[in-house]
């Protein structure tokens, strides 16, 4: 049997091509002088030939089916000479006619004036002999991945936002960067004033000469004093392109060639932004949002992840200066913000962004978690120089009052009775920077004051924070700050005030969304006993149903579904509210009718209790005295001390009883004749509880026993009697001196 040997085919000439990142998706790209996009290394092997003339053949392959080649000959390609064993490079310079339009087979015009489709590209080439045609390489390739990037994402100001007004000017703009396999990328900001605002803010903008337009490799920009200055009340519009450019030609990496979306937003000094906000942490996954709001119709609360590249910004809109964001992760900073409109049909004006981080595990106590950092919009950069203890400097909105003061990584832990350092740190010197901790005051929670820290902060020359965070530090333990009450317990402890005012109290809470469906379940336990079994379980039914919808809201998936079930939460809440409030309404007007009956009863006698209390001033009524023996200069009253009855004349024991039934008569008459006051109404009310009196109770006991309100009023009559009657006796008749 004969023996057949194997052997690969050996080409005189070997060739390799490189692809250059970043790839641009357009073939007439690759055809252009500079820079380089595309190499072709060419090595003749045998060292003892010379000035070999050769050509190149082009083959563009994808996955997808793409199949393009150049002709034979190619127009206006030169041969190429090569001399053994020195290797030739060839650029883009060499091969532009390789890319040329009309020397390619397998692409349309249209399709070489586009973008390529994206997916897996080989750029491949082989070396024929120039006079013979026979191929002298092997076919080789160079393999990219052609994507085009996504342009960048405009963040601020958001689109339809409103911007206040600011002297000296200082807007931020700011956009986050979407491309993966872009290098040396810049930025092309423009800026347009939108003259015809009843225009789509889109087209209008496309339709507008530029007002600003600059180039930079930064992704924020700040639109400062020294740039054209915005009007009031006017509209603008901004967008962002991306560029990847050598100085002479840009390179198609880009969708929508670079062009961001067209962001607009309106300038104005006629709505401030909501300040002074703050964060607590509920839950592990529950984050509250308060702030003080400037006469606003309604408010947005802005939440994502920091440092997530790309992050979105989620929203919950509030009609009150408080809202809750339900299903975050827990041990998780978030950045936020609060925004206020002022008109309808108006866009939000945004404070400043803040952080708070959710905690890890359950905790019994609500805890304020609020990183404040400095405003962005700050131009004095001078450090300040000294700091000291009781200084005040303002960070974000809050003036913080110093406690403790170093340089450094500093945090003092060991302090006296008052709460002073017991390292005597009374001033620092540090260029700026300082540690240590103090309190800010929150206006809305009744000048509350929470004690903060701060580490290695940046401190101007204006006494304002431009570095660093300064970070709310809640400690109820903490002697020399307000100590910030829960609020069951703050409810509760209206009761010593009557079930009028812890009503009241409730229902307030409720329209401001202060309270939990387990926050009103506890409210309920507590009041109980002093409101209707009937009330008790219609607001028990409401709040098992708030209960369900906020477990919900927790497990929501959807930004859509938890503005949905948010919205059923805040019209449960305001049933709640209403049903209490009408019921604080019922017990105010069966005891306005208790008190109207108990005055008409003795109506008739009215003439009778006037003239004996006359005649007990006339002169006769003395004489009459006199003649029985009595004698009034012989009578020391000694009101430092109780009066013994049985001390007093019987002829003075009777004089007191008719004042007594006069001021009782003309107490119920008053209360009677003011039954509109219902401010009146409610201090005797909760000064009858002063006597053991409680009306409100009485009402409770006679309805809970299903009475009819003829037996409920006839209840409360009694009541009333003996309530102006104890009253009368407490307060010799001033009553209502408060």
């Amino acid at each position: 049997m004969g023996a057949f040997g194997l052997q690969a085919q050996r080409f005189p000439v070997q060739v390799t091509p490189q692809v250059i990142p970043p790839y641009s998706l357009k073939l007439s790209d690759y055809g252009t002088a500079s820079p380089d996009r595309l190499i072709v290394n060419l090595l003749l092997i045998d060292v003892n030939e010379t000035n070999r003339e050769v050509g190149l053949r082009l083959y563009i392959e994808s996955n997808d089916g793409v199949a393009i080649r150049s002709t034979d000959p190619v127009v206006g390609a030169n041969p190429i000479r090569l001399d053994g064993g020195i290797p030739l490079r060839l650029t883009n310079a060499d091969l532009q006619a390789y890319f040329s339009l009309q020397n390619l087979v397998g692409i349309s015009p249209q399709q070489y004036n586009t973008t390529l489709p994206e997916g897996l590209y080989r750029f491949c080439f082989e070396v024929y002999d120039y006079l013979s045609g026979q191929v002298i390489s092997r076919k080789s390739c160079a393999t990219a991945y052609l994507v085009l990037n996504d342009p960048p994402f405009l963040n601020l100001p958001n689109r339809g936002e409103v911007i206040t007004e600011r002297e000296p000017q200082n807007i931020i703009f700011q956009w986050t960067p979407r491309h993966l396999n872009a290098t040396n990328v810049q930025y092309e900001f423009t800026l347009a004033e939108l003259w015809d605002t009843q225009m789509d803010p889109q087209a209008a903008f496309l339709a507008s000469r530029p007002l600003f337009q600059t180039t930079t490799f930064a992704t924020t920009l700040l639109y400062g004093p020294g740039e054209t200055s915005l009007l009031p009340d006017k509209m603008y519009a901004w967008r962002v392109r991306a560029i990847v450019s050598d100085g002479i030609s840009e390179t198609s990496v880009f969708r929508n060639d670079g062009y961001s979306e067209i962001y607009h937003f309106t300038y104005t000094g006629n709505c401030a932004e909501p300040s002074f906000v703050l964060a607590e942490g509920t839950t592990p996954t529950t984050e509250q949002v308060m702030w003080q709001g400037e006469d606003h119709l309604k408010y947005r609360v802005q939440y994502r992840k920091k440092g997530v590249e790309n992050a979105v910004w989620f929203e919950v809109n509030a009609f009150n200066e408080r809202a809750s964001i339900y299903n975050l992760e827990p041990g998780t900073t978030y950045e936020f913000r609060v925004g206020g409109q002022c008109m309808e049909n108006m866009g939000f004006t945004y404070s400043q962004i803040y952080e708070f981080t959710t905690m890890i595990a359950a905790s019994d106590t609500a805890t304020y978690n609020c990183g404040i950092t400095p405003e962005v919009v700050i131009t004095n950069q001078e450090p300040l120089q000294a700091l000291v203890i009781n200084d005040v400097f303002t960070a974000g909105d809050f003036p913080v009052t110093v406690k403790f003061v170093g340089s450094g990584n500093v945090t003092p832990t060991v302090t006296d009775a008052n709460n002073s350092s017991l390292f005597d740190t009374q001033s620092m010197n540090s260029n700026g920077v300082y540690s240590g901790w103090g309190f800010i005051t929150v206006p809305y929670l009744q000048n509350t004051k929470i004690k903060v820290s701060f580490n290695e902060i940046s401190i101007n020359s204006d006494y304002q924070l431009i570095g660093g965070m300064v970070v709310t530090d809640y400690d109820e333990n903490w002697g020399g700050v307000d100590d910030v009450q829960d609020e069951i317990d703050a409810i509760v402890d209206l009761l010593d005030g009557g079930i009028l005012d812890i009503l009241e109290d409730i229902v307030d809470r409720l329209r401001e969304g202060e309270l939990t469906g387990e926050d009103i379940e506890s409210v309920l336990d507590e009041i109980r006993d002093d409101i209707t079994e009937e009330i008790f379980e219609e607001a028990q039914e409401l709040q098992e149903q708030i209960s369900e919808l906020e477990d919900q809201l927790n497990d929501a998936q959807t930004e859509e579904d938890k503005e949905n079930i948010q919205e059923q939460i805040d019209e449960l809440q305001e049933e709640l509210a209403d049903t209490l409030d009408q019921a604080k309404e019922e017990i105010i007007d069966l005891i306005v009718k208790a008190i109207e009956k108990y005055y008409n009863q003795n109506r008739s006698k009215e003439s009778e209790l006037v003239a004996s209390y006359d005649s007990i001033y006339e002169n006769q009524e003395n004489n009459n005295i006199e003649n029985n023996g009595s004698d009034l200069d012989e009578f020391e009253f000694d009101f430092e001390e109780e009066i013994e009855i049985e001390t007093i004349p019987e002829e003075f024991k009777e004089t007191f009883e008719v004042q007594k039934k006069y001021h009782l008569y003309f107490f119920a008459k008053a209360l009677a004749l003011n039954k509109e006051n219902k401010k009146e109404i409610r201090f005797f009310i909760k000064k009858a509880l002063e006597a053991q009196i409680d009306l409100p109770k009485l009402l409770k006991v006679a309805k809970d026993n299903n009475d009819n309100e003829d037996v409920i009023v006839d209840v409360l009559v009694e009541g009333i009697d003996n309530a102006i009657k104890s009253l009368i006796d407490t307060y010799k008749y001033n009553f209502l001196e408060p």
